[in-house]
């Protein structure tokens, strides 16, 4: 058996004599500070994951509950907002409304005949679009409607069927006596020229009010035709 020979033995005492022996070696040899940095690094960015895992298993959960939702549009009217599908009246306008993707679509409150019986009249109750029928008054060989007045030496007014007198004073107008006319089932003059259709007279999508000489009426819009007889409602 042949024995090896070392040859070129260089026995360097310097603190640092391992960077000549290993001259590609950029820095000291590690150190235990170094290897519990290592661990501690190591650690931390097991503790991130962990986080990081937890975060990511919420927003998953999130998703899955958005995925099963869906985004809608609103309406705005009038100052107001309603959710798509949403049902609303127009009391003022005799109109049904309905919100659909953001758009308004509307359509006139369907009124049926009134069909009232002999003793009874088809008139407007206050908030309410439709005709329902109330009790009339004879009176001096007339007939009247409820909430129409008749002005002889007393003002009286029809209510559930009977004649009642009214109590109420005549407010002040400013024109002259040739100037002022006598309302139709009122009794308190007004002057000339008056809006009777600023009282708010309700008429159907179709129809518009219209002043005349002693009241306001519900007219027909060009292309329309009344209903039952009867201009509030139109098609």
């Amino acid at each position: 058996m042949e024995l090896g020979i070392i040859q070129d033995v260089k026995l360097i005492f310097a603190p640092n004599g391992y960077i000549t022996q290993c001259p590609n070696l950029n820095r000291t040899c590690p150190t235990c500070s170094d290897f519990l940095s290592l661990v501690q690094g190591i650690m931390d960015l097991q503790e991130l994951l962990a986080k990081m895992t937890l975060k990511l298993n919420y927003a998953e959960s999130r998703l899955t509950h958005l995925e099963g939702c869906h985004c809608e549009r609103t309406c705005s009217t009038n100052g107001l907002v309603y959710r798509d599908k949403e049902l609303w009246v127009e009391p003022e306008n005799c109109r049904n409304c309905v919100c659909k993707n953001g758009v308004v679509e509307c359509r006139r409150v369907f009124c049926p005949p009134a069909n009232c019986s002999d003793n009874m009249l088809p008139v407007h109750v206050d908030g309410t679009c439709c005709k329902t029928c109330r009790p009339q008054c004879a009176y001096l060989g007339q007939t009247f409607s409820e909430g129409q007045r008749f002005l002889s030496r007393t003002c009286k007014e029809c209510k559930n069927g009977l004649m009642v007198k009214v109590t109420e004073t005549c407010p002040e107008i400013n024109c002259t006596i040739g100037e002022q006319i006598l309302p139709e089932g009122r009794c308190c003059n007004v002057c000339r020229g008056y809006d009777f259709c600023a009282e708010g007279l309700i008429c159907g999508e179709n129809s518009e009010c219209k002043n005349r000489n002693t009241k306001a009426e519900c007219e027909c819009k060009i292309g329309y035709a009344s209903i039952h007889g009867d201009s509030t409602y139109c098609e």
